[in-house]
């Protein structure tokens, strides 16, 4: 659903029809300590995947979500936020990722 309905939007803002969109790949932006199976969603509904390395000292394997919201552009369908990732079971700040 993120992806369609992003098409319909970035075509309506870049005057693109709807073959000419199909043409643009979009992303999802997200922590790198995604869990694998995020890979296949990358090859095979053909999305880049955008990521963020979290600082395991800094944060601890959690993200800054301004850090992460600054990745996103017009071809970003959403960001991602990780309950618990495979590593230490850190819980990414999806509050702050809201706000920003």
């Amino acid at each position: 659903a993120l992806k369609f309905r992003w098409r319909k939007w970035y075509a309506a803002k870049h005057g693109l029809t709807e073959d000419e969109v199909l043409a643009v790949r979009p992303n999802l932006v997200m922590s790198s300590s995604y869990q694998a199976a995020w890979e296949k969603l990358f090859r095979y509904f053909d999305i880049e995947a955008k990521l963020y390395k979290p600082n395991l000292v800094k944060n601890k394997m959690a993200i800054d979500a301004k850090e992460l919201v600054a990745l996103a552009d017009d071809k970003t369908i959403g960001v991602v936020g990780i309950l618990g990732n495979h590593y230490n079971g850190m819980y990414d700040p999806v509050w702050d990722i809201d706000r920003e």
